[in-house]
């Protein structure tokens, strides 16, 4: 079996709304790739991710594994992410329609659970040990 590694920038995924990314994530995962982002998806928007991964389960695809390592903000651009963000979540309850969706900066792995066999993550990285 070989290793396939999908390095996916942030620009192919921003805008798009969350169950397209979902679904993007989760065929490319299905196929037996390991993707690698450069950017890291919002709590809510992963926890969605496992949502429908756990629903998605079956004897062929036994599930993903994901680790991710934000990138730290600090003073004026924590400020301006969090307004971002905020505003964000008043547009979508005030129109009640699904926000397209950005990956902040940071790198996120996913890749499917009978491949990635055990993630290390430290403060700084992460090491993936794979079984193929």
């Amino acid at each position: 079996m070989r290793l396939k590694l999908d390095f996916i920038s942030s620009d192919n995924l921003d805008g798009k709304s969350e169950d397209k990314k979902i679904n993007f994530i989760l065929k490319k995962v299905r196929d037996g790739s390991i993707l690698v982002m450069d950017g890291v998806m919002k709590p809510e928007e992963e926890m969605n991710l496992i949502k429908e991964t756990m629903r998605r389960v079956d004897n062929g695809f036994p599930g993903i594994e994901i680790c991710s390592l934000k990138k730290e903000l600090k003073g004026m651009k924590l400020f301006f992410d969090r307004v971002s963000e905020r505003r964000e979540r008043l547009w979508s309850w005030l129109t009640n329609a699904p926000t397209e969706t950005s990956l902040k900066g940071g790198i996120t792995l996913i890749g499917p659970a009978k491949i990635i066999k055990k993630i290390k993550k430290n403060p700084d990285s992460f090491s993936v040990i794979t079984e193929v």
